[in-house]
């Protein structure tokens, strides 16, 4: 995502949550591109990864009503939408009380959304989408920005695809892989971001950004990448195509341009995937198409990541295979430096944020490795 002005609040917003949330950079953009944009995103993982502290702090960050829930295959309406009014009931009406529910959240987090039954679906499905719950027969507007959901595993069953449709931006979320971060998680309290704006800001920057022109540039590349992407068996949505201009024009609003370019368009490597195993199939087809000098650093940094994983699971093993490994990992660290710092010179303006990131991300990463190498044998790291 290109870099945020100063003047923008959402520069502060975004860098006090990345310092926050380490190793989450690409889900905190896609939350703010997602909140101007007004559309809801999933997040996929293991328990202990901090979506819903993710989802929290920007519901504190914005000042706007929040609401979560867990659900389970035993849930019922009444845990989202509220109970049922006794008085209602004595006039022979069937009215929910909303009051602190769903229908008047404007962030929302649902914890294991796809245990939603039937009983609650067509219900949700509506509110999520048109932003409108039925009580009592008549429609109710509601003030929803951005809904988060949350899940262990992919939905299964057909009627679960139209809500897993709903979610624009999909992130699959691990654990922490340095352990300098999950250090740096343990000793810190817990996340939370300070009022940065208020709700009428983030809808007058909503309007804002469906302002900004939608290229002819932009069509057209979405629609190579659309191709591109069929004909590798990645189909999505006309709907999803659709909406997805919304979020290249909130990736542009927050680049201070008033016209989107291609580049606007990486964004879709966490918006068109079924599968997390489709996730790289897909960052190949709209890099090459979108933004290929970003997506080359995104493979840098991918690579780099996976060489210190390697490395980190040797450190409780042979201490001689372990040097062996790290002094290798050591060497590839430098050279992906330098290609980066060779991409940097036809960077555009996203793809040189993307660069400055991942550089940063891979010095920390030789960093580290250095000093646990030089504690392991009796030296004193050199870059420390």
């Amino acid at each position: 995502m290109p870099e945020i002005q100063k003047p923008n609040p959402l520069y502060q917003l975004r860098t006090d949550l990345a310092a926050r949330f380490p190793e989450r950079k690409d889900v905190i953009d896609g939350a703010l591109a997602a909140v101007l944009a007004g559309e809801h995103v999933l997040l996929l993982g293991p328990p202990g990864t901090a979506k819903s502290a993710l989802a929290r702090a920007i519901a504190q960050a914005f000042g706007g009503s929040y609401f979560e829930r867990l659900l389970t295959k035993f849930s019922t309406p009444e845990e989202l939408f509220g109970a049922i009014s006794l008085k209602a009931l004595e006039q022979d009406r069937f009215a929910r009380v909303v009051s602190g529910k769903l229908p008047e959240a404007e962030f929302a987090f649902v914890d294991e959304v796809f245990k939603a039954n039937s009983a609650i679906l067509n219900s949700l499905l509506t509110l999520v989408n048109e932003r409108v719950f039925h009580n009592d027969g008549q429609p109710v507007a509601c003030p929803l920005v951005t809904m988060f959901g949350a899940s262990n595993e992919l939905p299964e069953g057909k009627e679960l695809e139209a809500l897993f449709d709903r979610f624009l931006l999909r992130f699959d979320i691990g654990y922490l892989l340095r352990p300098g971060n999950l250090k740096l998680v343990l000793a810190a309290p817990d996340p939370a971001a300070a009022p940065v704006m208020t709700m009428k800001d983030v809808r007058a920057a909503q309007a804002e950004a469906a302002k900004v022109t939608i290229s002819d540039e932009t069509i057209d590349a979405l629609i190579q990448i659309r191709d591109a992407c069929k004909a590798e068996g990645i189909v999505a949505s006309d709907r999803r195509w659709k909406k997805s201009l919304k979020l290249a024009q909130g990736t542009a609003y927050m680049a201070g341009e008033r016209k989107t370019s291609p580049e606007d368009l990486a964004i879709l490597v966490d918006s068109l995937w079924r599968e997390p195993k489709d996730r790289p199939k897909v960052a190949r087809l709209v890099g090459k198409l979108a933004d290929p000098i970003g997506a080359q650093a995104a493979e840098i940094l991918d690579a780099a990541r996976e060489t210190a994983a390697k490395v980190a699971a040797l450190v409780s093993g042979d201490r001689k295979a372990y040097i062996a490994q790290a002094a290798q990992a050591l060497e590839q660290f430098g050279a992906q430096q330098k290609k980066l710092a060779q991409l940097a010179k036809g960077a555009g303006r996203r793809a040189s944020v993307i660069i400055q990131d991942s550089t940063d991300e891979i010095v920390a990463l030789h960093t580290e490795l250095a000093r646990n190498v030089s504690a392991g044998l009796g030296l004193r790291s050199a870059r420390s």
